[in-house]
């Protein structure tokens, strides 16, 4: 139930609430927990946030960066090694594009498993890549 997505918390979890917060976020994200996880609906992705000086315009802010605006490097941790393990798949790439220097300059431990996943390392097939092209003259 915490980790669903609800209208009357503009569709955001309380994993992207509670980021502030490193014990939150183990106890949220601990292995006993795996049951309710899945790579088909993750849990990490950017909420839609409204601008309080302006109704009209919005940004986006993931539980990543308000882990890391609230200073929270073992909840950075915890959030890495979950979307290593659990939503590892390049489309996750979108929640480091801006705060990825950020996680280096804090020194993260967990930044090694981050880049050697599938989040930052996609391979891919096509017959009209060179180095994988059957014809040899046209390669």
């Amino acid at each position: 139930m915490f980790f669903k997505s609800f209208l009357e918390l503009d569709c955001s979890n309380m994993v992207s609430i509670l980021c502030f917060d490193s014990r939150s976020m183990r106890e949220l994200l601990k292995d006993e927990n795996s049951q309710y996880f899945s790579q088909e609906f993750p849990i990490f992705y950017k909420n839609r946030i409204q601008k309080t000086n302006n109704r009209d315009r919005f940004f986006y802010r993931s539980a990543v960066d308000g882990a890391l605006r609230n200073n929270q490097i073992r909840a950075v941790g915890y959030i890495i090694k979950h979307i290593v393990k659990h939503q590892n798949h390049h489309v996750s790439s979108f929640l480091f594009r801006k705060n990825f220097n950020l996680i280096l300059e804090k020194g993260l431990e967990d930044v090694a498993s981050l880049m050697c996943s599938n989040i930052f390392c996609f391979s891919f097939d096509h017959d009209e890549w060179p180095s994988t092209h059957t014809d040899k003259a046209k390669y």
